[in-house]
């Protein structure tokens, strides 16, 4: 169970085993946070070492080092638009994947699939099924993690259907992958079919189940417990006939759009606006259950996120089920959407009803009975607020390009700023009083307003080279005012070569903030050099380092000695620094000679390797 401190958490639960390194991630979301998507890399680094985020030097190098190696599905219209744009989520864009929703129904899974190896190359796998989209919602949750005990000889029938989702997800993407990318999700998606998960204590059965409106859970038993966020009646009659009762713990405002008739053969919960999740210090605990220190601080939990549903059979010998995952009970859940559950069999002590909402059942603390009137009717908006969704969706699914041209008065503007060409292949869905504005996500306010029945074709003006970025963000209103927002990514044709050089010198801005950068990359990822660089509470020291760590000139000759290219990233800064006197204050004493001499000897090595 996911306690409220979200980030923690993450952190803890995609966290390498030790001796490991992150090779290859898939992860699938609804909704999308651009600001919570750099918390995975932070997880996959070795800077990872505390509940809070460390200082931008150092998230900004972690996304950097990870984001090749991650790739993140959402569906197209549920980017949430951040408060602002740091400049690292530059380096968050190649990870970032919106997916076209399927006929009718939308994409729903909440799934990590990771791969670990170390030194020598042995592999580690992990399965994260989580009922949270990758947000910084606060709202209670469940994940389950499975990590593989060894893989096997042959390919697996219960990691089919885990299998199927991450092959399906590359040609769900609006914006076809580039071919790196592309191999790799294929061969993990091949990989997933051969391991071995170890299971949970007292787990005798583990099915992995994928929806995608050809397949049907079966629910069939004599007593069932529904939690679920939302929820219709045609969603619950197909998890359950009416001729049998049933526990469900929702929301309150969906238990009062059920009918009455449903009502009354429901026993209803809601979760208790008091209750409280231990959450401990956040460090130690990575089975996903709250840490159980008796002095740990309580936090209020701020709703229902969590999906699952526990099915007890007819017969008393039979094992109880428990599914958890992202379908909510719903009936575009269970025939549309495309969903992903995890499914556990064990004996009832342990996965059965009373285990979870008995008296001494251990979600029992968190909820209190509820009793509905039932029958209520949707606000006199919902139906505007839910085409907004809808139009958004569509947008996201048209495609953005924004072609890079040299800066339309040049004599105007010396500092080499550019004209973005911002088009697309078709109109908006503006009929009808609908607007639209458009803006670079990092320069907010600067809108273009696409016309209903033409395809967008306008300018952005005299934009700074670490100011080009490909992600939009989008703004819709309706016909009676009502606005939301998302962030789609463009196609970005001819970006200048230095973009990201650019918005990395631009956090550089200190000779500490240099040394921390030094560090960070020419450690290549040996966490005894890296655990130098923390004073255990996310920040730096003045230097960025602990005295004793490893000195320059060794960093330096470590990477000559086993990672040049390690060397090519400090290179491009060193170049870029240099080239000023304002960049040059930024370079320590010395280092200039040092690096001078670094860059001889690698090329000499260059020269005898070749």
């Amino acid at each position: 169970m996911l306690p409220p401190d979200s980030r923690a958490v993450l952190i803890q639960e995609l966290r390498p085993p030790v001796g490991y390194t992150l090779d290859g991630a898939i992860a699938t979301t609804f909704t999308l946070d651009l600001t919570a998507a750099v918390i995975p890399p932070l997880a996959f680094s070795s800077f990872a070492i505390s509940s809070r985020l460390p200082d931008p030097v150092t998230a900004l190098e972690a996304v950097r080092a990870a984001a090749a190696k991650v790739d993140i599905f959402c569906q197209g219209g549920n980017i949430s638009i951040p408060n602002r744009a740091p400049d690292l989520l530059a380096f968050v864009e190649p990870m970032v994947h919106a997916v076209q929703r399927p006929a009718g129904h939308l994409f729903h899974p909440k799934v990590w699939f990771v791969r670990y190896v170390d030194d020598a190359g042995n592999e580690s796998y992990r399965l994260l099924v989580l009922t949270r989209n990758l947000t910084n919602d606060h709202a209670w949750d469940i994940v389950v993690r499975l990590d593989s005990a060894h893989l096997s000889p042959r390919r697996l029938p219960e990691n089919g259907d885990l299998h199927r989702l991450l092959e399906s997800l590359p040609n769900r993407a609006v914006t076809p992958l580039p071919t790196a990318r592309l191999r790799r999700i294929e061969e993990l998606a091949r990989a997933a079919q051969y391991v071995v998960w170890e299971r949970p204590e007292g787990v005798a059965g583990l099915s992995l189940h994928y929806l995608d409106g050809k397949k049907r859970l079966d629910f069939t038993g004599r007593r069932h417990l529904v939690v679920s966020p939302f929820l219709n009646d045609a969603g619950l009659d197909t998890i359950v006939p009416r001729t049998q009762n049933l526990t469900v713990v929702s929301r309150a405002e969906e238990l009062e759009r059920l009918t009455p008739e449903q009502l009354e053969r429901l026993d209803t919960y809601v979760i208790d606006a008091m209750a409280g999740i231990d959450l401990g210090d956040g460090t130690e605990d990575n089975s996903g259950e709250p840490p159980s220190s008796a002095a740990a601080p309580l936090s209020l939990i701020s709703g229902l996120h969590a999906k699952m549903f526990v099915v007890e059979p007819e017969g008393r010998a039979q094992r109880a089920r428990l599914l958890i995952g992202s379908a909510n009970a719903t009936d575009a859940a269970m025939t549309g959407n495309v969903e992903f559950l995890v499914e556990f069999e064990g004996p009832r002590r342990h996965f059965g009803i009373d285990s979870f909402i008995g008296e001494a059942g251990s979600f029992r603390a968190l909820v209190e009975p509820y009793v509905a009137t039932g029958g209520a009717e949707p606000s006199s908006d919902e139906d505007e607020r839910r085409e907004l969704e809808h139009r958004l969706r569509i947008v996201a699914e048209v495609q953005h390009t924004l072609t890079v041209q040299p800066s339309s008065a040049p004599a105007e503007n010396p500092n080499g700023r550019f004209d973005l060409l911002l088009t697309t292949n078709r109109p908006y869905p503006l009929h009808d009083g609908w607007a639209a504005g458009v803006e670079l996500l990092t320069q907010p306010g600067v809108a273009r307003h696409p016309r209903k029945d033409e395809p967008l074709e306008d300018l952005f003006h005299k934009v700074e080279t670490a100011d080009i970025s490909p992600f939009l963000s989008i703004r819709m209103t309706s016909p009676s005012g009502i606005q939301a927002g998302t962030v789609v990514l463009a196609i970005l044709v001819g970006e200048p070569t230095d973009r990201l050089d650019l918005v990395l010198a631009r956090q550089i801005d200190t000779p500490e903030k240099f040394l921390r950068f030094l560090y960070l990359i020419l450690s290549l990822g040996n966490p005894h050099f890296l655990s130098y660089l923390s004073d255990g509470n996310g920040e730096g020291g003045s230097l960025g380092v602990r005295p004793g760590g490893p000195g320059v000139l060794e960093l330096v000759l470590r990477a000559l000695a086993d990672k040049p290219d390690a060397l090519d990233d400090l290179g491009r800064l060193v170049t870029r620094l240099s080239t000023t006197e304002e960049g040059r204050k930024l370079l320590p004493a010395g280092f200039e000679e040092l690096w001078a001499e670094a860059e001889r000897a690698r090329r000499a090595l260059a020269r005898r390797r070749s």
